[in-house]
């Protein structure tokens, strides 16, 4: 766990709440984030839904599903685009499948997002 940790640009704790379509022809994911403990994350993150997968790690479908509750995202950036992709070799989990919080500990909240109403 502690190597995915490091791998990873950004580790947190979050419930996918919809789809959109990209300029780019492919949908993104939008979470809503409850825990980070690493990057720079906000309340909402989103992530490009790839949905095949073409060989190696990429593309992660099976996990990308609106509603799926409790999510642990091991999210890697990806340049020039600053988008960040969820392989099928990172340790990306139900939260109730996964014992990663053990060594991860507590999180922090994420920041709030931009343009939303501060709690």
């Amino acid at each position: 766990m502690s190597s995915a940790k490091r791998q990873a640009d950004v580790v947190f704790r979050g419930t996918i709440t919809q789809f959109r379509d990209s300029e780019k022809g492919y949908r993104i994911a939008i979470f809503k984030v409850s825990r980070v403990w690493k990057g720079d994350v906000h309340e909402t993150f989103e992530i490009p839904a790839i949905e095949e997968e073409g060989g190696g790690c990429s593309g992660f479908a099976p996990r990308l599903i609106r509603g799926w509750n409790d999510l642990l995202v091991y999210a890697t950036r990806i340049a020039p685009a600053d988008d960040y992709i969820i392989t099928s070799c990172s340790r990306t989990a139900l939260a109730s499948e996964t014992t990663d919080f053990k060594q991860l500990g507590q999180g922090r909240t994420p920041k709030p997002t931009k343009g939303a109403a501060l709690k």
